[in-house]
């Protein structure tokens, strides 16, 4: 038997800091790159594939009282066409979609919210794989609050060659210290961000973008944002949005904007040169799906009895 699982890219955070009682909130939102995993029951140990995937498995296999030895039989095979180490949850993506074609392949269901919570036990996970933006808790995986989703928007992607490990990131010693001297900051751009995505301002939702960008400067510096900044208050987006921890940044705009002619003002200022990858990519709704290939009667525990 196969099943299948898939779950959206992000471009980074609209908004990520120190919010309530000294914890780290997100909203990250999605946008239409994809990782789409395969898994398949074998008759053989087939224990390949990326560790944090193989670790996904285990876990849905503990969720349920499996024998975890079983996941040596199961295959995994990744397709993904999101960058890696730039922000843009790639593994996160790669773990929500193992999650959920794991659950499709054993009969079982977790709702996305739990599948959250499940993933931030592999490592800091983000809001991707619920339906709506929510004010979200990467390192436990629970939703604060749920916002809503912006409609007829895009984001034009700015990706350098550069890569970020976000565990590395989260190890510099005083980390949590520069997030706390953001947090006023980070508490006014997530008031604007709701009130944005509440009645769909996306004048509104850029302005707590970029003040969240502008904040997350004092940790990780992007190269060439105020430029960039300023390149989209001339063109009219609505505001830039940065990976907090990963290097791509994105600028937002509505479906009615010429995405081309904004991409020819940043080659004309250079930004090209430390942004060799630059494109544009619609925002979509988050949430994973899942399916298996074909009809199955009995349950995962009855067949698996007769490997």
């Amino acid at each position: 038997m196969k099943a299948y699982g898939i779950c959206p890219a992000s471009c980074g955070e609209f908004v990520q800091g120190i919010l309530d009682e000294n914890k780290e909130y997100l909203c990250s939102y999605a946008v239409n790159m994809y990782s789409t995993v395969k898994v398949e029951e074998k008759l053989k140990n087939i224990d390949i594939g990326p560790k944090k995937s193989r670790r996904a498995i285990e876990k849905v296999f503990e969720k349920f009282n499996l024998p975890v030895k079983e996941t040596k039989n199961i295959s995994l095979n990744i397709c993904s066409n999101i960058p890696i180490g730039k922000g843009m949850a790639s593994s996160t993506a790669d773990i929500g979609a193992t999650i959920k074609a794991t659950l499709c392949l054993i009969d079982k269901s977790l709702t996305n919210e739990e599948i959250s919570v499940l993933a931030a036990e592999i490592e800091p996970t983000d809001s991707i794989f619920i339906e709506e933006g929510n004010v979200f808790n990467p390192l436990n995986g629970k939703v604060k609050k749920n916002l809503g989703n912006i409609t007829n928007s895009r984001v034009v992607v700015l990706e350098p060659n550069r890569t970020l490990d976000t565990i590395e990131l989260r190890k510099i010693s005083n980390y949590n210290e520069l997030k706390l001297k953001n947090a006023d900051i980070t508490k006014e751009a997530f008031r604007l961000l709701e009130q944005g995505i509440k009645n769909n301002d996306l004048t509104m939702v850029g302005n707590a973008c970029t003040m969240s960008s502008l904040a997350n400067e004092s940790i990780v510096k992007k190269q060439y944002l105020r430029e960039i900044i300023e390149i989209s208050k001339q063109y009219g987006a609505y505001g830039v949005n940065i990976a907090h921890s990963g290097t791509v940044v994105g600028i937002l705009i509505d479906q009615f904007m010429n995405d081309i002619r904004l991409i020819e003002m940043l080659t004309e200022k250079k930004i090209n040169l430390a942004y060799n990858n630059i494109y544009t990519l619609d925002i979509v709704h988050g949430g994973i799906r899942g399916e298996k290939d074909g009809i199955h009667k009995k349950s995962y525990e009855d067949r698996r009895k007769k490997l």
